[in-house]
């Protein structure tokens, strides 16, 4: 590592995203896999704003976000090797950009392996490089990073403006690492050293992003509201707040943006949404803060502060279902929000109250749901199943409540222990989990093995609660709102046309319209059921074999 920096007049550095995903799932074209979203970065978009305009140096940043060089691999049809390829863009970019310091910025436990293969290739371009890392799982797991990935020099823990300002700003880089409340080497972390967390505590300290580091073609697809999957549109993404105050059991949210929240003026929020609309052609707005509704006062007037101008709004990443009675849908309607995820989590009193520690009783959702249709904003809602504790009863009323509750599409996630959450700790020192650092922690998959819950069994579970909420019971369908239930029907058989319960209620809304091409879609579902014993065994299951007929 270099130490003296004293006459270097820029800086440059390089972040790095490794898949968020076990990205070898994706190679084999076989595979009927769909790539998730891709979310934009926007915290390393937050850091080169900050650190652009309050470094004593200049400072020159660039993003390569290994998600997006995935995505073209596999249209491609490119058999290379997936590591080769990465190590081999890895050092092509370094040569072009020639940094001083590399960032690697991983969220989840699924990009574990990816750190040290990251890392290792940077320091095969130039030992001198300084390699960096945060994010969500760095940040969490620093001791498990540091020790499993050598060719890290430290971690951040928590939000990276202010570390990143004092490594920048100093004469002896290294001194800096050794002694910063936020940064942690091996050596530190070995003798016991704890990291802190440093905060910018107001948000409008942090500059207007700079979204030409981006091509945000590639990062707009993460809209849920699928009456609008046809339509062109610009999606970008907001934080008005940072934090949350609640320690749900599998949330690591806390350990990187703390439990006090700070926020954003709403000055400043018209102007940046007003700046992405007008200079950017946004259209669709996501708030995608950690809990939006912890000062309902404030999140009344933002919404208030956005009703002029134009856009449509979804909140993707869960909101609390407390907060909104009649007045926050109305001001959902009148501001432009078409979808909201409800971060209901169970449909069991038991387990939000005793096993997540969340502030929420089922006798509120229905009502919140029942607020938002009035106001003709759709209610998508979030699920986990199998965590310790749980019991088939449990998992029982939980689907009880979706069937009855009236959303509009229901996501249904096996528990995964993240780094930074009470119940990765949990399943750790309860020997729930085999290997902490796995790389398929998807919430499609159950690792938890733990009494009542069977890992096998949940992941059966999710996916028959999926089926039974969003198909054969659909909210939409059972109401006759057909061309809600077919926009949705129709955008999973575009992702997945291999998926028969789709193709099959899809010719049903599109009969029930009176619409010609429904048999079409009847004869595909025909053709996977004669073809996959997969899907005659959740015909039977759900004993819908007259749809068939």
């Amino acid at each position: 590592m270099k130490k003296d920096i004293q006459n270097q007049k820029e800086t440059s550095i390089l972040f790095v995203i490794p898949p968020y995903f076990n990205a070898d799932d994706f190679v084999d074209k076989q595979k009927s896999a769909v790539l998730p979203a891709f979310t934009i970065p926007y915290g390393i978009l937050s850091l080169e704003a900050y650190l652009s305009k309050n470094c004593s140096g200049a400072v020159n940043i660039k993003i390569l976000d290994l998600n997006i060089d995935l995505k073209y691999l596999l249209d491609s049809h490119s058999q290379e090797n997936l590591a080769n390829y990465f190590e081999n863009k890895i050092i092509e970019v370094c040569k072009e950009f020639v940094p001083d310091i590399v960032g690697i910025s991983a969220l989840f436990n699924s990009s574990f392996k990816y750190l040290e293969q990251n890392a290792s290739t940077i320091k095969k371009y130039s030992k001198d490089v300084l390699v960096l890392a945060g994010g969500g799982l760095p940040s969490a797991a620093y001791k498990e990073v540091l020790s499993q990935s050598p060719s890290i020099d430290a971690v951040c823990k928590g939000e990276g403006e202010l570390p990143l300002r004092a490594l920048i700003d100093a004469n002896d880089r290294v001194a800096v690492l050794e002694s910063h409340k936020s940064w942690v080497t091996s050596a530190a972390a070995d003798s016991g050293k704890i990291p802190a967390l440093d905060f910018v505590e107001d948000l409008d300290d942090i500059p207007e992003l700079n979204y030409e580091l981006l091509d945000l073609t590639n990062y707009n697809s993460r809209s849920i509201d699928k009456r609008f999957a046809e339509k062109k549109s610009r999606e970008m993404s907001i934080h008005t707040s940072r934090g949350c105050p609640f320690m749900c059991v599998f949330c690591s949210n806390p350990s990187l943006h703390g439990k006090s929240v700070r926020t954003m003026s709403i000055p400043r929020i018209v102007s940046d949404v007003r700046r992405m609309r007008d200079d950017y052609g946004m259209d669709v707005l996501l708030i995608e803060d950690d809990h939006f509704f912890n000062d309902v006062p404030r999140a009344k007037d933002v919404l208030k502060s956005l009703i002029e101008l134009g856009i449509r709004i979804e909140f993707p990443n869960g909101v609390a279902v407390y907060a909104i009675d009649d007045e926050v849908a109305s001001l959902f309607a009148r501001a432009g929000v078409s979808s909201v995820a409800l971060a209901v989590e169970s449909g069991s009193d038991y387990v939000l109250k005793n096993i997540i520690k969340k502030p929420l009783k089922k006798k509120l959702i229905k009502p919140a749901v029942d607020n938002l249709r009035r106001h003709g904003v759709m209610s998508h809602v979030f699920i986990v199943i199998g965590l310790p504790g749980e019991m088939p009863e449990h998992r029982d009323e939980t689907l009880e409540m979706l069937i009855n509750s009236g959303f509009d599409w229901a996501h249904v996630f096996c528990a995964i222990p993240i780094y930074g959450s009470r119940l990765f700790d949990i399943c750790v020192e309860n020997d729930y989990i085999e290997d902490s650092t796995a790389d398929d922690y998807v919430t499609t998959k159950s690792l938890i093995r733990a009494p009542g819950v069977d890992p096998d069994n949940i992941q059966i579970e999710s996916y028959d609660m999926n089926l039974a909420v969003n198909f054969v019971n659909n909210f939409n369908f059972k109401i006759k709102n057909y061309k809600i239930a077919e926009d949705y029907f129709r955008n999973v058989c575009e992702k997945y046309p291999e998926h028969m319960f789709g193709q099959l209620f899809l010719a049903e809304t599109l009969k029930a319209q009176g619409k010609e091409d429904w048999l079409e879609h009847l004869s595909i579902a025909k053709e996977i059921y004669n073809s996959d014993n997969f899907w005659i065994d959740k015909v039977a299951k759900f004993e819908i074999g007259h749809l068939l007929s």
